[in-house]
């Protein structure tokens, strides 16, 4: 009777991704393991003509780690951070078929197995973009500009234009992931940060955490609490069920309203009746029917939009740059570091350790230490 350890490497991959959906992984994670996991598998059975977890040494796993390193060094391949992500999916799988067990010691362990990994490309951090000074006011100016005009003509129809400059003042501002607010098609505990999860009056929001994965409360600064507030009153919201940033795509809407009223008991005719007679979004008012969150992928979309027709400084928007999500968190962490300093920053952030927020700023504190160090020897000179 063969043992685990005769087993094909692939063999307790799907056991491997369902206790990973039973842990708080997100979705991406067990995709992109699922992914990058098949891919070894396959290229372990083809380069090195290793099938089983016994036939599996040190040796293949170093060559997977020179096959990375080789894939870094394509004019259009992988980044050094992605090759050292793939290794850290592999090695992951790994430790878990280890436990089980199908192997004795996991090879991806190693410090030989893993020594041709590319450096991590820390400058890749610095070289992220964030929202700078003038962008932010530059993006912030137009879309309260446009729902100023909005609202003073159209009332409270003007929603998608009060829903932006809230999104956009929610983003620049309080430094929260686009993750940790709208909706991600990959993971369904995040449906988008509900009207429950907001303080108004104590400029606070409860979110799903990125990087913990656990429900904390972050800070929201009064720039944002003021576009959200303005935003609560023109949307108007049945209940606190309904999310802070709605979709206003018409088929989404259309599909959250037919569920809607097919959850409460209507039959087909009664619902192609009611949709006669209504909008998708007027229904969903109407019969207090929360419409989906907006996604992730909406959102950038968007962004993209706002930043071309706001003509943000800095940005090639023919070229296709735009005012990211995750650069408004960075550019808030920026604007709290130069002027609150760094224990500000890791707090406004949710840095666990305060590493992580020196290394993503690290330009920030180089320059800020050039400058001190500039101003002292003036000192000393004179």
């Amino acid at each position: 009777m063969p043992t685990k350890t005769d087993q094909p490497l692939d063999a307790p991959l799907s056991d491997f991704l369902t206790d990973k959906s039973k842990r708080n992984d997100s979705g991406n994670y067990r995709r992109n393991a699922e992914r990058v996991v098949r891919e070894w598998v396959a290229w372990t059975n083809d380069e090195r003509s290793t099938y089983t977890f016994a036939a599996l040494d040190v040796t293949d796993l170093e060559a997977y780690a020179r096959h990375l390193k080789r894939r870094t060094d394509d004019s259009d391949g992988l980044a050094a951070s992605s090759a050292r992500k793939y290794y850290d999916y592999v090695r992951a799988y790994l430790s878990w078929c280890q436990r089980r067990p199908y192997l004795a010691e996991n090879p991806a362990k190693s410090a030989r197995a893993d020594e041709p990994l590319p450096d991590a490309d820390e400058q890749a951090d610095h070289e992220q973009q964030f929202w700078t000074p003038e962008q932010r006011k530059a993006i912030v100016a137009y879309v309260e500009e446009r729902a100023y005009e909005a609202i003073d003509e159209r009332g409270s129809d003007a929603l998608a234009e009060a829903r932006d400059r809230a999104l956009v003042a929610t983003v620049g501002y309080s430094g929260v992931r686009g993750g940790e607010v709208l909706r991600d098609r990959n993971d369904d505990r995040r449906d988008g940060v509900r009207w429950r999860d907001v303080d108004l009056d104590g400029g606070t929001m409860t979110i799903l955490e990125k990087g913990k994965q656990e429900y904390t409360d972050t800070g929201v600064p009064k720039q944002a609490v003021r576009a959200l507030d303005r935003w609560k009153q023109v949307f108007d919201p049945p209940n606190d069920e309904w999310p802070v940033f709605p979709t206003l795509h018409a088929p989404s809407l259309a599909s959250a309203a037919t569920a809607g009223l097919e959850a409460e008991g209507h039959d087909e005719s009664e619902i192609e009746e009611i949709r006669d007679d209504a909008t998708a979004l007027e229904i969903c008012y109407e019969y207090e029917i929360a419409p989906p969150a907006l996604t992730t992928a909406g959102a950038r979309n968007l962004m993209q939009r706002l930043s071309k027709a706001a003509d943000v400084p800095g940005l090639d928007t023919e070229d296709g740059e735009y005012l990211e999500l995750h650069g408004g968190r960075r550019g808030a962490g920026g604007a709290l570091l130069r002027t609150k300093g760094l224990e500000w920053a890791q707090k406004h952030l949710k840095h666990a350790n305060p590493d992580t927020t020196m290394k993503a700023y690290e330009n920030i504190t180089a320059e800020e230490t050039a400058k001190e160090a500039g101003e002292a020897f003036d000192e000393l000179d004179n």
